[in-house]
Order: C-alpha cells, then sequence, then structure tokens
C-alpha cells in the first residue's frame, strides 16, 4: 500500500497520552511534521478531558499512567457516544499476550509495543485513520440504506415498513404489560383531485405541509388530553400516496382518543398556502383499537382501513371507530372499485337519456345522459353507489370523459335523423370541473362526434361552482365561449350567493327533486319554488325542474310559469333508441289536459 492511498481527505487531531516527557516531545514532533495536529496529556484524567473537549480523531495511550491507567482510559472513552468508533492505539513495554489480550478487551483498536520504532509512527496511525475512516463510510451507507428502508423519501417520516416494526413490537409489548394501544388510518380526501389540477409538484409540496400539520398536532399541549401526552409513545408514519398512521400506545379512554382525532381533522382541515395557492384538506380517519379491534397488526390495519372508508362513505371530513357491523359496507365498497376498474375495458357502462319537456310546446326539446352501470359480478349497480367510489379511486375522469364523448356521439346520431336543435346534457363532477384538461377533453368529444357545441349542455352542482368563485368564472365563461351551455343541477339545494349568481355564464337553474315532491301539498317547498322561478326570469334563465312524477306537481309548475319539466310522469332514463321512437311521435295529450 502507498502512502497516497493512506491520504486522509482532512488534518486529523491525535491525542497522545503518557507520563514520560521525552516519549510525548518525540511522538508531538514525528506527527506534527505529518501535518497532524497533536494533543498531549501526561495523565489518564487529563486524557479523557481533552478527549471530551476535542473528540480527537485518533487516541494514542500509554498502559501505565498515574491516576488512570490506559486501559481504564480505553474503556470509559468507548462508554460515551461519541468515543464508540474512535481508533484507539494502545502503546506499552510490556508485549506478552495478557497485556494485549487486556488491551482488546478494554476496546483498543490496535496495540503498540516499546521501544517504538519512530519512522512507523506516522504510517501506523495513518493506517488505522484510514480504516476509520472507511468504517465511518460504511456506517454512512448503513444509515442512508436504513434511511431508505424504513423512512419516506418525501416526508421524512418512518414508512410503511417501519410502522408495521413498530406495530409488531407495540402489540407484543401491549399484550405483555396488559395495555390498550391505538392506530389511526388518515386519508386525505379529493387528494387525487388536487394532483390532477395544480400537478404533482404541488401535491408533493402540499403532503410535506399535512405531515407537518400532523406532527405538530399530537405534540401540541394545548390540544392533547393530557393522559395522552403522559402515558403515550405517539409515532406519525406515512404509508405511501395520500395515507398516514399514526400508533397511539398504552391509551386508556375512548374520550382521549375522540379529542386525539377531532384535533387532528380541525389541524388538517385549516387553510394550507402553497404557491400562490390557499387549499384547504379534510381527512377520513378509522380508528382501531387494540385488543377490542383486532389480536394482531394485520387485524388492526385492517380494520383501521375499514373504519376510514366508513368515515368517508358518511360525509368524509370526520373519524369513525372500527365496528364488525362495518365490515359489509367497507367489503361492498372495496368490492365495487375493484370491479369499477376493469368496466370501462370490458364495455360495461351504458347511457339512458330521460327526456325534458317544455311546457309551452308540449314536446321533448332537450335529454339528460344518465350513466348506468350492469357488472357481470354485481349486478345492477346504482350511480349513488358508484360515482362516490369512481370520485374517490380517481376513476371518475376516465369514466366523465367517455361519458362525454359517448352522449356526444348519440346527439350527433340524432342531428343526423333530423332531430334539430336538440339538446344532450351531460353531468360533470366537481373533481372533473377541476381538472387542467377539462376544456381539451369537451373539445375533443365535439371534434371527434362532429356534434355543434350548441347542442351540448354540462350539469354542474352548486357545491362544484361555489368553492373558489372567481377562479371558476373564469373556466364557467371558457365553456361558453366554446358554445356549449351551461346547467346548475340540483338548485336550491346548495349555498349560491346572488352576487355570484348573476356573474356565472349559465343558461339552465334545475329545480332540486326535493321541491317538487312536495310543491303541491306543502306550501313552504311551492314557495320556494315560486321564488326560484321568479330569480331565473329575472336573471332570463330557464328554469327545468326535476323529479316530476304526478299530475298534481305539473299543475303547479305550470301555474308558476316553469319552463321544462322532467321527471317520471314523462318518462324514465331509457336507452338512445326509445328516445328516436318516442320523437317520431307527438307526446299523448292527456298527459297536459287540465293542467
Amino acid at each position: 500500500m502507498t502512502e497516497n492511498s493512506l491520504a486522509i481527505d482532512t488534518d486529523a487531531t491525535v491525542l497522545v497520552c503518557d507520563d514520560d516527557p521525552t516519549y510525548l516531545l518525540l511522538m508531538e514532533e514525528t506527527l506534527s511534521s505529518d501535518n497532524m495536529k497533536v494533543l498531549t496529556a501526561t495523565n489518564g484524567m487529563d486524557a479523557l478531558k481533552l478527549f471530551l473537549k476535542h473528540e480527537p480523531t485518533i487516541v494514542l495511550l500509554d498502559v501505565h499512567m498515574p491516576m488512570l491507567s490506559g486501559f481504564e482510559v480505553c474503556a470509559e472513552i468507548r462508554k460515551h457516544p461519541r468515543g464508540k468508533d474512535t481508533p484507539i492505539l494502545m502503546v506499552t513495554g510490556a508485549d506478552d499476550i495478557s497485556s494485549i489480550e487486556n488491551a482488546y478487551k478494554n476496546g483498543a483498536t490496535d496495540f503498540l509495543p516499546k521501544p517504538i520504532k519512530w519512522p512507523m509512527v506516522s504510517h501506523r496511525v495513518r493506517y488505522m485513520l484510514k480504516g476509520s475512516e472507511n468504517l465511518l463510510n460504511l456506517k454512512q451507507s448503513e444509515e442512508k440504506m436504513r434511511k431508505l428502508a424504513y423512512f419516506d423519501a418525501l416526508t421524512g417520516l418512518p414508512n410503511r415498513q417501519s410502522l408495521d416494526d413498530s406495530l409488531e413490537e407495540a402489540v407484543w409489548f401491549a399484550a405483555k404489560e396488559q395495555q390498550n394501544l391505538c392506530i389511526m388510518y388518515i386519508d386525505l380526501d379529493n387528494f387525487k383531485r388536487i394532483n390532477d389540477t395544480l400537478g404533482h409538484e404541488f401535491g408533493d409540496k402540499l403532503l410535506k405541509k399535512i405531515s407537518e400539520k400532523i406532527c405538530l398536532c399530537v405534540k401540541d399541549t394545548n390540544i392533547m388530553p393530557n393522559a395522552i401526552l403522559e402515558s403515550s409513545n405517539i409515532e406519525v408514519s406515512r404509508l405511501g400516496g395520500d395515507e398516514f398512521m399514526i400508533l397511539l400506545n398504552n391509551t386508556q379512554k375512548d374520550e382521549d382518543i375522540k379529542r386525539v382525532a377531532q384535533s387532528l381533522v380541525n389541524c388538517i382541515s385549516e387553510l394550507v398556502s402553497i404557491d400562490d395557492y390557499e387549499v384547504a384538506l379534510t381527512p377520513s380517519i378509522g380508528i382501531a383499537m387494540y385488543p377490542r379491534d383486532g389480536a394482531n397488526a394485520s387485524e388492526l390495519k385492517k380494520h383501521a382501513d375499514v373504519a376510514m372508508y366508513y368515515a368517508k362513505s358518511m360525509g368524509r371530513s370526520g373519524y369513525r371507530f372500527y365496528a364488525e357491523s362495518l365490515n359489509e359496507n367497507a367489503m361492498k365498497f372495496l368490492q365495487i372499485e375493484g370491479c369499477l376498474r376493469n368496466a370501462l375495458n370490458n364495455d360495461e357502462f351504458t347511457l339512458h337519456y330521460q327526456p325534458q319537456v317544455c311546457l309551452k310546446k308540449n314536446e321533448i326539446i332537450s335529454v339528460e345522459a344518465l350513466l348506468r352501470w350492469n357488472s357481470p359480478e354485481l349486478g345492477c349497480v346504482t350511480p349513488s353507489e358508484f360515482i362516490p367510489v369512481a370520485e374517490d379511486s380517481g376513476i371518475i375522469n376516465e369514466l366523465g370523459e367517455w361519458v362525454m364523448r359517448k352522449a356526444c356521439l348519440q346527439a350527433k346520431e340524432w342531428q343526423d335523423l333530423g332531430m334539430q336543435n336538440f339538446r344532450v346534457s351531460v353531468n360533470l363532477s366537481s373533481i372533473q370541473f377541476k381538472r387542467a384538461s377539462l376544456l381539451k377533453m369537451i373539445k375533443r368529444a365535439l371534434d371527434d362526434s362532429g356534434l355543434p357545441a350548441s347542442l351540448l349542455e354540462i350539469e354542474l352542482t352548486e357545491s362544484a361552482i361555489m368553492n373558489d368563485v372567481e377562479q371558476n368564472i373564469i373556466r364557467l365563461n371558457q365553456i361558453r365561449d366554446m358554445g356549449v351551455a351551461i346547467s346548475i343541477d340540483d338548485f336550491g339545494t346548495g349555498y349560491s350567493s346572488l352576487s355570484y349568481l348573476k356573474k356565472f355564464p349559465i343558461h339552465t337553474l334545475k329545480i332540486d327533486r326535493s321541491f317538487v315532491i312536495t310543491i303541491d301539498s306543502d306550501p313552504d317547498d311551492a314557495a320556494i319554488v315560486e321564488a326560484i322561478i321568479a330569480l331565473a326570469t329575472t336573471l332570463k334563465l330557464t328554469v327545468i325542474a326535476e323529479g316530476v312524477e304526478t299530475h298534481g306537481q305539473l299543475k303547479s309548475l305550470n301555474g308558476f310559469k316553469c319552463d321544462v319539466i322532467q321527471g317520471f310522469y314523462f318518462s324514465r332514463p331509457v336507452p338512445a333508441d326509445e328516445i328516436t321512437k318516442l320523437m317520431e311521435r307527438p307526446l299523448d295529450s292527456a298527459l297536459f289536459e287540465n293542467i
């Protein structure tokens, strides 16, 4: 090995301890000439003090010294956290086997007998330093590998592997000590929408902010129960994506767990500012307790997951404890999600269309496209069952594009059959509406089908457009500029501000069926419907009443001068060919008698 191969990147500090002044002087001159900084001590106590103060790169110890022997100093250095890996060279005139074994027993790295061959000292020291450097590099590499294996690269939190190990150990300890423990499974509501709308880089920044919020919340003495802070070892992990888990050891009362869960809901739901955007995410939290909800780590995770899905199904932004009765609902949710992923490729979806009837003309003037799913495994699955699953899993975007394309192709067929000015209405979820590629998707469906934009209408709920109003007005204007009509669905159930409503470039208000059902028997509902129609007339908007099922409802709506009627009274949603047949003949005049 050449001298260059033993080169050290930085100047080393050497601590030399010996009660012989001549030896110390020679050692200092030898090592200093090789660009090493040398510290000297004449007894064991001074050597320890110098080590703690300067943390030398290497230590040379004579065995026989006043106050503390070299063996004792070596042992003390090894006890200290900063001295575990420091190279220590024992120097002594005693070269018997027992002295050598005693040196290694007390932690020496190597042994150098006297009399010393001075030309070899520098080489020996540098050789040990190189070995120490290699050991340090190895330890650093091992630490990096450990972090990669057990810690999340984005947030720095323990990852799924780390959680599994911690949870297994926590369950073992809880069983041994007859204690309870709790895990909280956190999933961020509608995070996929943020990723689709603002991009993955923004989503990563948001996840880092949320992880910081969670960590600060569980340490906040002002909001966390004292019983939890005093008795629980709290661990926060990121499982991947937008999923986190919190492990609370040695928990006692459900009431304390509820306070923790509600504090997390409150903290996570606060507005976050990133890149000039203000966004708010809410969490759905599932809670499972040991031993009540599971005898092992696997059961606890599974049941916390079930409880989390139940929290989502109950409206999101909340928490739920696991209960045996939740299994059926959660399994159905997961079953629907599993089947939904292949449903488009397997051509399991169809569109039905419900007629919209103009009361002035007594004829069908447009239809609403409604999605239907007939699954080979699940049978007919209602939209109220599969749409929330599609939104939560991110499938809604692909599914929504299929609906848009299919409806436009069908409307073009009707136009080619001579059904002029016959508009088709397509529902958009709030997730689709926020997607950056929405305009391109609509344009692509129109271009591929050849349908004039004036024969397409999109329907949005009040809640979809009232979040981030100013930005939504821009988006709605872009849609209107394409020539596409815009309808507000379920009007009256949301929170539209009239000052904003008149700014929205909309064409149609659809009165929610909940007001229509009792319009001929409940004066309050009748008054609401009459007021909505009067408002729409003032704003020069068309009004469509949904859910019309009886002649009495029709009569009341006609009396309020409602423009268009939609409901079972005229027709259920039917396949496209049935609409074609309906359009070939006038509507039964008896439907409109005495209104």
